[in-house]
């Protein structure tokens, strides 16, 4: 049985639909046909550099995609409470739980992690999900939650994880830099977990006028001026208690240390491209005593709970999606407006 799928075949962008098998399923396996799939910033990285482990691993081609919700059709007689016809969110990857990192909680740095994840990629009309830890990174979506709402959970687990490792005070001031939709994302969640102000710092004033509209307190435009001593103007002189960087250049890395106030933290949560350095001015760590943390990627309890976030309303993911393609032809087209940096999250159904 043949299917289609959406494949990274050259560098840069050299997207092609393609042919290929569906997966084939052992006893431990099973298979789920995509009904929605959204596009990450990572898949584009990978699309336009190369940069990915997967590539780096096996080479091209590759199925981009890993922000995916489908309908489960075929289980392998092994796998236990999951059963054809749910609907679910899968993550890319699923930790083993056993190896010297899952026992100390770096899900993240799992041993057997490349092992496990899904085949061949998200932008596929199926998938095959391996392994033995199938409960640990899939999730029954509730009847009120749509599969496009589902795809995002996994988004909404990295922000969840970024914010507590950040561990913003009750009533503290969070400066978040990036304006697009992780930047949305974490300002619900800060708030959620007690921010009093969020200020959202771009150099886009469209972004910023709709980080209001979402919900930011106020904003600051990068590029109008000096956004620390902006920042420090609102805040009495002190600066933010916790800056989340959510960009990824050296530029804004540096940003993030020098909006902090002194005894603050700093959470890195944009991804550098391969290679990148950052020149950090000694005293900023030193003198300030700041604490400074990195996150990537979730573990399965951030999973878990960004879908309860989702089903209740607490996040509201819906509102980012901007652009949405019934074809896996869009997977190009979506590429190309996010580079342009049109609209927020692009999704494509099938």
């Amino acid at each position: 049985m043949e299917m289609k799928a959406a494949t990274l075949t050259d560098i840069p962008k050299g997207i092609k639909v393609v042919e290929m098998p569906v997966p084939e399923i052992s006893e431990n396996d099973f298979l789920v046909k995509m009904h929605a799939c959204c596009l990450c910033y990572t898949d584009i990285k990978a699309c336009m550099h190369g940069k990915h482990f997967y590539i780096e691993l096996n080479g091209l081609p590759w199925v981009p995609g890993h922000e995916m919700a489908g309908e489960v059709v075929a289980v392998g007689e092994r796998v236990k409470d999951i059963n054809i016809g749910q609907r679910v969110a899968v993550a890319p990857f699923s930790p083993c739980g056993q190896c010297p990192p899952c026992k100390l909680g770096s899900f993240r740095f799992c041993f057997k992690a490349p092992d496990s994840f899904v085949k061949p990629g998200g932008f596929a009309e199926y998938f095959k999900v391996p392994g033995d830890g199938a409960l640990l990174r899939t999730l029954l979506l509730p009847d009120n939650v749509s599969y496009e709402e589902g795809a995002l959970a996994e988004p909404v687990a990295c922000c969840l994880h970024a914010i507590r490792k950040a561990v913003i005070p009750l009533g503290g001031d969070v400066a978040i830099i990036g304006a697009g939709p992780m930047g949305y994302i974490l300002m619900e969640l800060a708030k959620a977990d007690g921010a009093a102000r969020v200020f959202m710092i771009d150099i886009d004033e469209n972004r910023l006028e709709q980080a209001l509209a979402f919900g930011a307190d106020e904003v600051i435009n990068a590029a109008k001026g000096d956004a620390n001593r902006e920042l420090r103007l609102r805040t009495g002189f002190m600066g933010a208690d916790v800056v989340i960087e959510a960009v990824g250049t050296a530029e804004t890395y540096k940003m993030a240390l020098e909006l902090a106030r002194g005894g603050g933290s700093v959470s890195f949560f944009g991804g550098l491209p391969g290679g990148s350095t950052v020149e950090i001015p000694g005293e900023l760590l030193h003198y300030q005593e700041l604490t400074i943390t990195g996150t990537s990627s979730f573990s399965p309890d951030d999973y878990q709970k960004a879908l309860k976030l989702i089903s209740t309303g607490r996040v509201d993911v819906k509102r980012l999606i901007t652009h949405r393609f019934h074809s896996l032809d869009g997977v190009l087209e979506a590429i190309e407006l996010s580079l342009k940096k049109e609209g927020m999250k692009k999704m494509i159904l099938l």
